[in-house]
């Protein structure tokens, strides 16, 4: 008589077989969920408890992760890695992509710098919530003591292993995800900061003293780069990024009507790529237009070549010899290096950096105006529920903030001058004092 036929899930007769004193065996086909037959034996000290551990083998075994061909229970968690991020990486590229290539990037450097170092080696069936909660411990202690402490860090360890981990468990290589079951630290409260009117007048005038003193030097001629973005920045709380992708066809100067920045794209850096031109700022709420006062308007009106053309950098790098770089978008590198060199031979070194010129531009909107006004200049979503995100048309049109901004730098420089002239008159004074003395 032939072996019954068994259908996936099924499992056949229990043999039993006593192996020696006070030993059984027990075992049984068992037909997988592909179809195909394996056999399954427990030992045990009594005939019944041989057959129920054969049983609870039966159920351990439909249960188990088989894996896909791509990636097994047995497969090391560096492989899970490198192919999730390729995964991410192709999707970065789709039309309208979920993920950023630069956020891909990201991930990419926590993946090499800690997890990889930790877990890469360990197979993914070994992983369980206990593992995964001591790696994470790990990290919070390796910062403790130290210039940084880690969590920032911990959490993104935590959230890209997550992912990797539910990858995992699509693929059929985990029946769960373990790093679910651990605890993260919680996140740090920013704690927002600006700078004073008085540092914002200093600023603009070591900015304009340290482009004025290059004039008539060797070297690279002035550009006025750097002064203008400075200026655009506390005119519209723009990032950076943001900035530095601005072209000529987004800028509207026009002195028939309001003068407005449009923000359709950021500058980042993707790695094997360069500095390029993102077609979209960092969110979708970030595209917008922003009235931008009379300061920053006299400052791009002072770069602004005779002829210019609607794709046309309006902050454009600096063209070699041999004609490399035309038309290219000044790197956001150089220009935070132009701002740390100026700083540092003011002796302001440390105290300003383009991202507090955002939050200054934020916290003066809202103090004058409203914070969510604030949110709406720095291109930040307001979420106002299911009627906001199905039946109310976004207006892109930033709220008019120009004169708060105006009044803003306007006040600053006339702190700066005031400060300067105190300073004069002290270092006269000292100097009174000097000769003074010295005719005794």
């Amino acid at each position: 008589m032939g072996k019954q036929k068994l259908q996936p899930g099924e499992h056949g007769e229990i043999f039993l077989q006593e192996t020696g004193p006070d030993r059984w065996r027990a075992r049984t086909r068992l037909c997988l969920w592909d179809n195909t037959e394996v056999w399954v034996s427990r030992n045990a000290s009594t005939s019944d408890a041989a057959r129920l551990k054969v049983q609870k083998g039966v159920v351990e075994r439909l249960g188990a992760a088989r894996g896909s061909d791509d990636l097994k229970p047995t497969s090391k968690v560096g492989l899970a890695c490198r192919q999730w991020i390729e995964e991410m990486r192709e999707r970065s590229t789709w039309p309208k992509p979920p993920i950023l290539p630069q956020s891909v990037d990201e991930y990419e450097r926590v993946i090499g710098n800690h997890v990889v170092p930790r877990l890469g080696q360990r197979r993914l069936n070994e992983l369980t919530p206990a593992l995964c909660q001591k790696f994470l411990d790990a990290l919070l202690k390796q910062g403790k003591g130290g210039k940084q402490n880690m969590v920032t860090t911990t959490r993104q360890a935590r959230n890209v292993v997550n992912q990797v981990l539910d990858r995992a468990v699509v693929h059929d290589a985990l029946r769960d995800n373990p790093m679910r079951k651990t605890i993260a630290p919680s996140k740090e409260k920013p704690q927002p900061k600006a700078i004073t009117a008085l540092d914002i007048g200093r600023l603009r005038m070591v900015v304009r003293g340290w482009e004025e003193s290059r004039e008539g030097k060797s070297g690279p001629k002035p550009t006025g780069h750097l002064r203008v973005a400075v200026d655009v920045m506390l005119g519209s709380g723009l990032r950076i990024g943001e900035v530095m992708a601005l072209r000529w066809g987004e800028v509207n100067l026009s002195p028939d009507g309001l003068p407005t920045i449009s923000v359709t794209a950021t500058l980042t850096d993707i790695k094997g790529q360069g500095v390029v031109r993102q077609e979209s700022p960092k969110t979708e709420a970030g595209e917008r237009t922003i009235i931008i006062p009379r300061f920053a308007v006299e400052a791009l009106n002072s770069i602004r070549p005779a002829k210019t053309t609607a794709e046309m950098a309006v902050f454009q790098g600096r063209l070699f010899k041999d004609g490399r770089n035309a038309g290219r978008p000044m790197s956001t590198h150089n220009l935070r290096r132009m701002l740390r060199t100026v700083l540092e031979l003011a002796g302001m070194k440390g105290e300003v950096h383009p991202h507090l010129l955002r939050s200054t531009v934020a916290t003066q909107v809202a103090r004058k105006m409203r914070a969510a006004d604030a949110a709406a200049l720095l291109g930040h979503s307001i979420d106002a529920g299911v009627t906001g995100r199905h039946y109310i048309e976004r207006i892109r049109l930033a709220p008019d903030t120009s004169a708060v901004l105006q009044a803003m730098v306007d006040f600053g420089d006339q702190e700066a001058a005031r400060k300067a002239a105190e300073d004069a008159v002290a270092d006269k004074q000292v100097l009174t004092d000097v000769a003074v003395v010295a005719t005794r």
